[in-house]
């Protein structure tokens, strides 16, 4: 399957990650002309969380996130007036919530696309051909592509949406307000809102700010997030200028900010929206992410929203028999959630930013209440919304405690030091961390061997973005313990008549664990395992093979 995904920001990125995962064949068109630097710090939670956990990308995504003790709401002189605790919010969803900057999300998901994904940047989409068969699009470049389907992850103003649906404000709700975000360096400001969310206690308008870090130095760096109330819906023709008039007045660090405030080409600036459609797909043309469904900052998660999305639409091309079906698939389960959400964020909009003295009171002590026993989980029910199981629904299908333990337990002999007794049936590989420089040991499967070459196969489980395969491509390994034996090893990936031959020979060797080793595969590869030649060809494009030995 060919797909086409217009816009390299979080949902397009998801899914090109989990369709090219899967064996497909995939471009991304993006009309900016590279990364997106600006965008503010966001509360990661919710089914993208549970999303990125199934992919194997949440150790990656820990390591950039930021630990905030707090957001407090402060007065014009920097007194706390009211606040919440990040660990009340952090267990109201049981521990699973990460703070992160934006960019910083799209970062590592743009690091961990398979390498078969095309990411073409300056970019646009001129015009759509659907047909019963596929779809031709039109690039700004004057390329034309043949898919079989086109995405459109290209957000609230979608040039996908406007082509192939109608103009923007058929389905653009806005909701009276507009945002802005953007950075700068103050060592003073960066010291008041270091470990905390900072936010002005204020009427109509709002700013707040945090403490960012560069590269693990600290460099002063502040992020800056605003927000306030308007009727007006066309973005101002110079946003910096509006910036500085609609927030001078504010008091505490405001001031200090506003005069650092970047040129307006460093800015991110846009409406509070949502996108309200009566379907998401159309032929063989299908919008993703804010595209379809915008919650707005209001509402929140809506980057977990764009991801959880990409999932479940992935995992729908790759188990049905048809892209109608998939599509057919992916809304009837996905529309269900973001519209809950969507009806939290319009609930929940004037709390958001009191438009009054009286609304500002009232949300004070809504705060000062989520301190109370049980507090913190039922403000967290009105800001989130349903809990879903669209993601992890299929976790009913886990091992049994006994099978689990199994599993575990080669990794725990050689914790012990007490490998030898696997013999050659496991390795601990040891490797170093590409970014953290840091030692670390995986125990893998031998799933072949060749006594001419010495070599030993294993397979990248989670596939490309398995963290120990991608610190083997970024520098050697250091060593390979397999039953009495160490060495230090050097690598290679299969190519695929390779790999086939390994992994059939793998399934003949261990045909009385076929039973529970398919159903396995099938939950790694996030599509169903039948042992056919075809599926084979497939799951060895996606889980790579490596053969280890000694250097």
């Amino acid at each position: 399957m060919k797909v086409v995904i217009c816009g390299a920001g979080i949902a397009g990125l998801t899914l090109a990650n989990r369709v090219a995962a899967s064996g497909g064949e995939v471009v991304i068109v993006e009309r900016a002309h590279g990364p997106r630097t600006q965008g503010y710090m966001i509360d990661f939670f919710g089914p993208g969380y549970d999303a990125l956990e199934r992919m194997g990308l949440l150790p990656a995504i820990k390591e950039v996130s930021y630990h905030v003790q707090e957001a407090a709401l402060l007065d014009e002189s920097g007194r706390r007036r009211a606040g919440v605790s990040y660990t009340q919010l952090a267990d109201a969803v049981q521990g699973r919530l990460l703070d992160v900057m934006r960019p910083d999300l799209e970062r590592v998901l743009r690091e961990h696309l398979p390498p078969t994904v095309d990411l073409r940047f300056g970019t646009g989409l001129t015009a759509i051909e659907d047909r019963p068969d596929g779809v031709r699009v039109t690039l700004s470049d004057g390329a034309v592509l043949d898919a079989d389907l086109l995405v459109g992850a290209d957000g609230v103003h979608s040039t996908v949406r406007s082509l192939a649906f109608g103009p923007e404000a058929h389905y653009v709700r806005q909701l009276g307000f507009h945002t802005a975000a953007f950075t700068f360096a103050d060592p003073e400001v960066h010291e008041a809102v270091r470990g905390r969310f900072g936010l002005t206690d204020t009427i109509g308008r709002q700013m707040g700010f945090y403490g960012l870090r560069d590269g693990g130095v600290t460099s002063f760096r502040v992020a800056a997030f605003a927000v306030h109330r308007t009727s007006e819906p066309a973005l101002p023709d110079d946003p910096r200028a509006a910036i500085r008039d609609i927030y001078g007045s504010l008091g505490w660090l405001v001031p200090r900010a506003l005069d650092r405030c970047p040129p307006a080409s460093e800015i991110f600036y846009d409406q509070v929206a949502q996108v309200v459609m009566p379907g998401w797909h159309r032929g063989r043309v299908v919008l993703l992410g804010d595209a379809a469904y915008a919650v707005s900052l209001i509402a929140g998660q809506g980057a977990s929203l764009a991801i959880g999305g990409a999932f479940v639409l992935a995992e729908q091309l790759a188990r049905a028999g048809s892209v109608a079906e998939a599509l057919e698939r992916y809304e009837q389960i996905w529309r269900p959630v973001a519209e809950d959400k969507q009806r939290v964020g319009r609930a929940g909009a004037r709390w958001f930013l009191p438009a009054t003295q009286r609304q500002l009171v009232v949300r004070r002590a809504g705060l000062a209440l989520a301190r109370l026993p049980g507090g913190s989980r039922v403000m967290a029910r009105s800001i989130t919304g349903k809990p879903t199981t669209a993601i992890g629904q299929r976790r009913s299908s886990r091992p049994s405690p006994l099978l689990r333990l199994l599993f575990r337990l080669p990794a725990r002999l050689y914790a012990a030091d007490l490998g030898r007794l696997l013999g050659n049936r496991f390795l601990c590989l040891t490797h170093v961390g590409r970014r953290s420089g840091r030692r670390y040991r995986t125990v893998l499967e031998v799933i072949g061997a060749d006594p001419a070459s010495g070599e030993m196969m294993v397979i990248a489980g989670l596939g490309p973005s398995s963290d120990w395969y991608r610190n083997v491509q970024a520098g050697p390994a250091v060593e390979v313990s397999v039953g009495s034996r160490r060495f230090a090893p050097t690598h290679r990936t299969l190519d695929e008549a390779e790999a086939v031959a390994v992994l059939a020979g793998y399934e003949r060797r261990n045909r009385w664990l076929t039973p529970v080793l398919r159903p396995v595969l099938s939950r790694l590869l996030g599509w169903r395992y039948d042992g056919s030649a075809a599926a084979r060809r497939r799951m060895a494009g996606q889980l790579p093979v490596v053969a280890l030995r000694p250097r």
